[in-house]
C-alpha cells in the first residue's frame, strides 16, 4: 500500500491526539507482572499494539479488546517469545524485564521495528546481570534465567527501554535496587505510575535516580495511555509545512515542550493545558540548529519531521542527530527527490530550504515515514508515499485523521 497525496492544500480545522505507542507497549510489558486484571484505557488501534498484544497471547496471557480499552489477564504458558511476532516490533524487548521478575527466565528473539541505527540490547542485559540474572546473547537470541536480587546500578545511556525493563525487574526482586541515569521520558513515568498503583514501591518518579524496594507480589490496576506527543507534533508540524491554522486537542504540552519552542519562535502558537494551536502565515527563515538529546531536550523521534520543515522552509537549519545513526540519510535522499536541498555528513543534515515538488518516495520507518508525508502534504503536484506499514506501526488512521483537517490524501 502506498499514500497518494494532492499537495499544496492548506489544512486547517480541529484534530485529537490519541494514546501513546511507547507508552501502550511499556504497559503492555509491564502486564506481565501480576495474574490479576490490567486494564488499560486509550490503547491505540495500531499495528505495534496489535502484534505486542498477539506476542502477550501467543505466550498464555488472556487479552481482551473493546474499543480503546485492553484488558491483559492470566500468566504465561511459554517463556519463550515467538520469532515471527518479537521480531516484528521493538517493543517485543519490553517483555523482558517483567517476565524474569515473575517467572525467572526467557528467550527473546532479538527484536525488530525500524532501521534507524543499532539499538543495542547491551544496556537491558548488562543491567539485569548487575541484578544477578544469567545472561546468554547467542546473537539472535537472548536468555536470561535466574532470580533478580536489589542491587546499584547506572544505565551508561538514558535509554527508555532499558530504563523501563529494569524497572520491571526490579519491583519484584528480593532487596532494595538504585538506578541511576534513568530516562525521564513522560511514557516511562507513566510506567512508573502503573507499577506503583499495582503495588510497586519506587522512589524517585520523573527523575534520573530511582530507588525500588521489590515486594513479593503485584495485583491488578487500571490505567490510562498517555497522550501520543509524537503524533501531536506531527500534526503541527503538518500545519506548519502547508502553512495552515489548526488545534490539535487531547495532548499534553508539556511533553513536547522542545518542539513548541521551535514553533512558537517562528509562527503564532497558542498552547493550553490540553490544546495547542498554530496559525502559520509564511514560511520561516529556516529552523537554525537543532541537536536530539534525551528528554526533555529535543527529542530524535521528532527528528525527521523537522527534517521536512526545514526542507520546505526559506533558509538554513542543522541538524545534529545524536541518537540513531541512520536515521538521517534515508529520509534526505528521498527529500533529494522532491528537490530538497540537504547534506548528510556524519550525524548531521544541513538543509537549505526551498519549494518541494511532487515526487515518488518510501519510507523506510515510523516516524521518517510521517516525515516524508509533511513533505508531499507541502509539496506542489501529487505524490506517492510507499511503506506505509511503516506508517501504521504508529499512526491510527494517518490518512482519514489528515484528510479530516483539508489534506487530500488516499490510501492506494
Amino acid at each position: 500500500m502506498a499514500y497518494l497525496i494532492n499537495g499544496g492544500k492548506r489544512l486547517k480545522g480541529e484534530i485529537a491526539v490519541y494514546g501513546a505507542k511507547n507508552c501502550a507497549l511499556a504497559l503492555l510489558g509491564a502486564s506481565v507482572l501480576t495474574n490479576d486484571d490490567i486494564v488499560l484505557h486509550n490503547c491505540p488501534d495500531i499495528s505495534d499494539v496489535s502484534n505486542m498484544i498477539l506476542l502477550l497471547q501467543m505466550m498464555g496471557m488472556t487479552v481482551r479488546r473493546i474499543g480503546d480499552t485492553v484488558t491483559v489477564s492470566g500468566t504465561l504458558t511459554s517463556t519463550c517469545a515467538p520469532k515471527s511476532v518479537a521480531t516484528l516490533l521493538r517493543g517485543s524487548a519490553l517483555i523482558l524485564g517483567s517476565t524474569v521478575a515473575k517467572y525467572h527466565q526467557i528467550a527473546l528473539p532479538l527484536p525488530g521495528g525500524c532501521a534507524i541505527g543499532a539499538r543495542p540490547m547491551d544496556i537491558h542485559l548488562s543491567g539485569l546481570k548487575a541484578l544477578g540474572v544469567e545472561v546468554l546473547d547467542a546473537g539472535e537470541m537472548v536468555s536470561c534465567k535466574g532470580v533478580p536480587v536489589g542491587a546499584e546500578y547506572k544505565l551508561r545511556f538514558a535509554s527508555v527501554g532499558a530504563t523501563e525493563n529494569l524497572l520491571c525487574a526490579c519491583v519484584l526482586a528480593k532487596g532494595e535496587s538504585i538506578l541511576s541515569n534513568c530516562a525521564t521520558e513522560p511514557e516511562v513515568v507513566a510506567l512508573e505510575q502503573m507499577l506503583v498503583q499495582m503495588g510497586a514501591k519506587i522512589e524517585g518518579i520523573g527523575s534520573p535516580i530511582l530507588k525500588i524496594v521489590g515486594v513479593d507480589r503485584l495485583h491488578g490496576a487500571e490505567f490510562t495511555v498517555i497522550p501520543d506527543r509524537i503524533v501531536a507534533a506531527t500534526y503541527l508540524a503538518a500545519a506548519a509545512a502547508t502553512l495552515g491554522e489548526i488545534a490539535v486537542t487531547n495532548c499534553c504540552p508539556q511533553h513536547f515542550a522542545a518542539f513548541s519552542e521551535l514553533l512558537c519562535s517562528r509562527f503564532s502558537v497558542r498552547i493550553f493545558s490540553d490544546t495547542v494551536c498554530i496559525n502559520a502565515v509564511k514560511n520561516p527563515d529556516g529552523y537554525g540548529t537543532i541537536t536530539t538529546a534525551p528528554y526533555p531536550l529535543f527529542p530524535t523521534d521528532m527528528q525527521s519531521i523537522v527534517l521536512s520543515l526545514a526542507a520546505c522552509s526559506d533558509g538554513k537549519t542543522v541538524i545534529c542527530e545524536n541518537l540513531f545513526e541512520n536515521r538521517l540519510e534515508h529520509n534526505a535522499l528521498q527529500l533529494s527527490k522532491m528537490g530538497a536541498q540537504v547534506t548528510v555528513k556524519d550525524n548531521i543534515a544541513t538543509v537549505f530550504g526551498r519549494k518541494l515538488y511532487s515526487a515518488s518516495v518510501c519510507a523506510a520507518d515510523l516516524r521518517g515515514g510521517a516525515g516524508l508525508i509533511i513533505a508531499a502534504l507541502a509539496a506542489e503536484g501529487q505524490s506517492v508515499v510507499d511503506g506505509v506499514e511503516h506508517i501504521n506501526r504508529g499512526y491510527v488512521d494517518f490518512a482519514g485523521m489528515l484528510d479530516s483537517i483539508g489534506a487530500e490524501i488516499t490510501v492506494v
